[in-house]
């Protein structure tokens, strides 16, 4: 996704860097405009006057660094691409290097639902079943910014998301394929998702100890050994 545009990303990031740089994304042109945030090491903020301009040329994209910090969401980045409704780009740098921007938002295009890489908020465990649900059974589910670890953080993702996203709890004796669980592995909340399958076996996206790992990839593999650790079953109102 607007690969013409990703060495002038990363070059920009760099010179950019300690602090975030922002880029707005329209018809023929990625232009890098002021970043206005009180503390811009930290965080960003586009003019409204610069918004507006971008706006009217035909927004396609917005576009941040993390210096210093990995080339994933927060919750806050999260909750800004839903309210654009643009997809939203992030280039990490260090000041010496820059990554490929990683793009997030709805109307980027999925990847393959086994063999994906950890990326939080983009590509995790609730990523993929947001994505097998839409992909296999045609059912949007609701979004949710989080940051990372939010689990520890004092944040209860998938209980308090049960409702919003429609769901209702079962018992394990009622599974079905295509019915979800939610496991609680060392957190005090209940902290990793899947989806049953036919056969027993379970599709999911293991967490990585890092933001990011491209080596963790989601997978299918047998139930059995997440029945230990799951302490919730769910079945979509609409099934």
């Amino acid at each position: 996704m607007f690969e013409q545009h990703r060495e002038q990303l990363q070059r920009e990031a760099i010179a950019a860097y300690p602090e975030e740089a922002v880029w707005l994304i329209t018809p023929g042109e990625c232009r890098r405009v002021k970043n206005i945030a009180d503390e811009p090491t930290k965080t960003f903020r586009v003019s409204k006057q610069s918004m507006a301009a971008a706006m009217a040329r035909g927004l396609l994209a917005v576009v941040h660094s993390h210096p210093d910090y990995p080339a994933c969401p927060s919750a806050a980045d999260m909750r800004g691409q839903q309210a654009a409704g643009v997809p939203w780009g992030i280039v990490a740098t260090d000041g010496e290097r820059a990554t490929d921007p990683v793009w997030f938002g709805d109307s980027v295009e999925r990847l393959p639902l086994i063999g994906r890489g950890f990326r939080h908020g983009v590509t995790d465990c609730y990523a993929l079943i947001r994505d097998y649900y839409r992909l296999e059974l045609d059912i949007d589910l609701v979004e949710f910014p989080r940051d990372w670890e939010w689990w520890l953080n004092g944040g209860d993702l998938y209980q308090d998301g049960i409702a919003p996203a429609g769901f209702r709890r079962i018992e394990q004796a009622e599974a079905q394929p295509g019915d979800m669980w939610i496991a609680q592995v060392r957190s005090p909340v209940p902290n990793h998702g899947g989806i049953l399958l036919e056969h027993g076996l379970a599709l999911h996206h293991p967490s990585a100890h890092e933001p990011v790992d491209p080596a963790q990839l989601s997978r299918r593999e047998p139930i059995g050994r997440w029945l230990p650790h799951i302490t919730i079953w769910l079945r979509h109102n609409s099934r």
